[in-house]
């Protein structure tokens, strides 16, 4: 009987949920003036793509690399100096399955957000540096960048070892040269988070001058990130972040 009442209560609540989502649906339809709207595919689509005419010295490998060869996606964009920035995710082993190639970000410029120009070489890649323990040899993946009022831009990837997938960060003054600060959660309760699983960061931004900027609440910033569910964390200086915790 108790099987059967939680059966009843069950259907009752997704009966529910679904007669409103159903209901806010129709009122989301109604209404298009809360998002973007208007969007056309253009022509030039895809705008990027694999190249193999891309060669790249890898430090690791001690080789040239077709850095480019099997894909490129995930990319994070930014405009900056009346130009609009793709920070790509490219891979490159096309015979390889996860665990066998090598991602790298590159950098792509455009003046009108369809035509892009791939700089030649990736602008955050392992290296033979104190973060190869984390970025050796699965790669640097998944970039997301944002700028600060002071002109810094910040990205958030993912260091992949072939073993765990860290959230990290980097900082660059002209989206070229990136200067890597380590994984984002290295210094948060005595380390208790580095060696967790951790991806997928957006630091939360503000629109000031007409440019989307870091914000700042209460002398704070604030990042959300998380694959399998959307996790809060809190820096004071946009490298070290503390996952927020429940210590009830």
């Amino acid at each position: 009987m108790k099987i059967w009442s939680k059966s009843i209560a069950s259907a009752i609540l997704l009966f529910v949920v679904f007669s409103s989502f159903t209901v806010y649906s129709q009122t989301i339809k109604s209404d298009t003036s809360w998002g973007f709207s208007g969007f056309t595919k253009p022509k030039e689509n895809p705008i990027l793509g694999a190249d193999s005419t891309k060669i790249f010295y890898c430090p690791v490998k001690k080789a040239e690399i077709k850095w480019q060869r099997a894909d490129v996606f995930n990319p994070a964009a930014i405009v900056h100096d009346g130009k609009v920035y793709l920070l790509t995710r490219c891979e490159d082993n096309p015979k390889a399955y996860l665990g066998g190639r090598t991602s790298r970000i590159g950098l792509a410029s455009s003046d009108d957000g369809i035509h892009f120009e791939y700089y030649p070489a990736p602008v955050l890649y392992p290296d033979n540096d104190e973060f190869a323990k984390y970025d050796h040899m699965g790669g640097c993946e998944d970039p997301r960048v944002v700028k600060t009022d002071e002109g810094l831009f910040v990205m958030l990837y993912t260091s992949w070892n072939y073993d765990i997938p860290r959230l990290s960060v980097a900082t660059s003054k002209d989206l070229i040269h990136w200067q890597k600060k380590g994984p984002a959660f290295a210094k948060a309760y005595n380390g208790k988070f580095l060696n967790m699983a951790s991806k997928s960061g957006s630091i939360v931004t503000r629109m000031k001058n007409g440019n989307l900027t870091v914000a700042k609440f209460n002398g704070k910033y604030y990042m959300y990130w998380g694959e399998h569910g959307v996790n809060l964390a809190i820096s004071d200086n946009l490298t070290d972040w503390y996952p927020n915790v429940d210590d009830k």
